[in-house]
């Protein structure tokens, strides 16, 4: 079975299925990203300090959470990330939602850097 920590996927978006699923509004796509980016940093934040209090169930209600705004909006490897911590905090794996934790973080800054190399204008 793959490992959903240290999976990375070639694209971190996939363009084609989130345009199809909101009928090819890139404009509203963009409004989308920089909800789920203010989302993200809001969520992250939950993350680490309920790994910090040891909190498992904050720790799958949040990664359940993100799952589901990262699963909307195609963006499969943070999904895959989300997943994982969810499942981390159903089997209080403290150390694997640790992991998965610090991974998302840097899945998302691959995000983000391909939206810069890759604007949204182009596709529109």
């Amino acid at each position: 079975m793959p490992d959903p920590v240290h999976s990375e996927s070639s694209q971190p978006i996939d363009f084609s299925t989130v345009l199809e699923r909101i009928g090819g509004d890139v404009s509203f796509l963009q409004e989308l990203l920089d909800l789920y980016s203010q989302e993200f940093a809001e969520k992250k934040h939950l993350l680490e300090e309920a790994l910090a209090r040891g909190d498992s169930t904050q720790i799958q209600e949040v990664g359940h959470s993100l799952k589901g705004a990262s699963a909307n909006l195609s963006l499969a490897p943070l999904q895959r990330l989300s997943l994982a911590i969810e499942m981390a905090g159903r089997e209080n794996d403290l150390e694997k939602a640790r992991q998965a934790i610090g991974a998302l973080g840097t899945e998302f800054i691959r995000l983000k850097t391909f939206l810069e190399v890759h604007p949204l204008e182009e596709l529109g």
